[in-house]
């Protein structure tokens, strides 16, 4: 079954357009100005935007949402914006980037968030929410990382009943998850990187 098809796709496609309404202009911005020379050419297809929108960080946070909204794009551009931290996790993860446990990511988080901010590493946890354990751990138990309710916001008082709700979700579907197998799993996973870096 293509990924794009996958009822893991739909769930990750809903919490990265939640997390994206929690990232400010400025940080996205940023966001697309950092994504790598050969992942641009990627990312204006996926947005279907000229390359050179994402030199421009008075204008580029507002053509960014509305392109992810409009192509539903929010998922591809998540894991493009995550992408450098993504890499460099697995880098300094070796072994352990399998199916890192919370301890293990609490461990590279500090340097990771200071390398490439706490908004790509947010990213980069919604990729793997779904799929591995010590993510899955990670959105459920540091508000930092939490995935918000739909339409929610980045204020204080939001912080724990989305941290509810998304707790309550993901046990759901933790209990589904138990009939796939881990390697099955970490391959979907791969998947969804390989497809956002080559998708037209």
């Amino acid at each position: 079954m293509p990924v794009s098809n996958s009822r893991d796709t739909i769930l990750l496609e809903r919490r990265y357009a939640a997390v994206f309404t929690t990232i400010t202009d400025e940080s996205i911005a940023a966001l697309a100005a950092a994504v790598d020379e050969k992942l641009r050419d990627a990312l204006a297809k996926v947005l279907a935007l000229p390359a050179g929108t994402f030199d421009d960080a008075a204008t580029v946070a507002p053509k960014v949402r509305e392109a992810m909204k409009a192509r539903k794009a929010y998922l591809d551009t998540g894991v493009l914006f995550g992408e450098a931290a993504t890499e460099k996790a697995i880098e300094v993860l070796g072994d352990k980037s399998e199916d890192p446990s919370l301890e293990d990511l609490n461990n590279v988080l500090p340097k990771l968030i200071e390398e490439f901010s706490l908004d790509a590493c947010r990213l980069m946890a919604v990729q793997f929410s779904v799929s591995l354990g010590g993510f899955r751990k990670l959105v459920n138990t540091d508000t930092r990382f939490a995935i918000p309710s739909t339409g929610g916001t980045a204020s204080a008082p939001a912080v724990a009943p989305t941290k509810d709700a998304a707790a309550q979700e993901d046990k759901k579907r933790a209990r589904a998850e138990r009939k796939e197998k881990d390697k099955a799993v970490r391959a979907q996973a791969e998947a969804q990187r390989r497809a956002a870096r080559g998708r037209a």
